[in-house]
């Protein structure tokens, strides 16, 4: 397990990004920011970030999105995005990033969508995928790889069914 932790002013912001071997293609991430920021960026894997307290607000193909606790920012690959508090407590959340052959493999095993997958919504209030995905992240923190991919494909799988979506072919230019 490779890992980065990131204090930042004070105990009050940190953050820990991490990769767990057993389950490739995944990024992890656990994470609280009060007055941290992030400018418009893309990732190239899928954003699947579960928010346990505070409102995270974020600029997402225009509009700005409020993901409070219970709910989940879903950001698909490529797609700019910003961050940041809507009120001075922060907020604090889990996420993992799977990569895109990685969704797409559990799209076509669990879904009849077809294309490249995506999420339709940015922001779904579901407090059972919210735990879910801290579920996975315990999993892996604990080194259980049986329990961290089950209950990845399963949180995917959940996701999917409410709220995805084939994407839009992208134009080159």
């Amino acid at each position: 397990m490779r890992a980065s932790e990131v204090r930042q002013r004070g105990a009050a912001e940190r953050a820990r990004h991490w990769r767990y071997a057993e389950l490739p293609g995944v990024d992890l991430l656990r994470a609280r920011y009060v007055r941290k920021t992030f400018a418009p960026h893309t990732h190239e894997h899928y954003v699947i970030a579960a928010v346990t307290s505070g409102v995270e607000i974020f600029r997402h193909r225009g509009i700005e999105e409020y993901a409070g606790a219970g709910s989940l920012a879903l950001v698909n690959p490529d797609t700019p995005h910003t961050g940041r508090a809507q009120g001075p407590e922060g907020w604090r959340y889990g996420a993992v990033y799977p990569a895109p052959g990685l969704v797409a493999e559990i799209a076509r095993e669990t879904t009849t969508l077809r294309g490249a997958p995506g999420f339709a919504a940015p922001v779904l209030a579901d407090p059972y995928a919210t735990r879910l995905v801290h579920r996975v992240l315990r999993a892996a923190e604990e080194g259980d790889a049986l329990t961290a991919d089950t209950l990845l494909r399963a949180t995917v799988t959940r996701l999917l069914h409410r709220n995805g979506g084939s994407l839009r072919a992208r134009t080159v230019r």
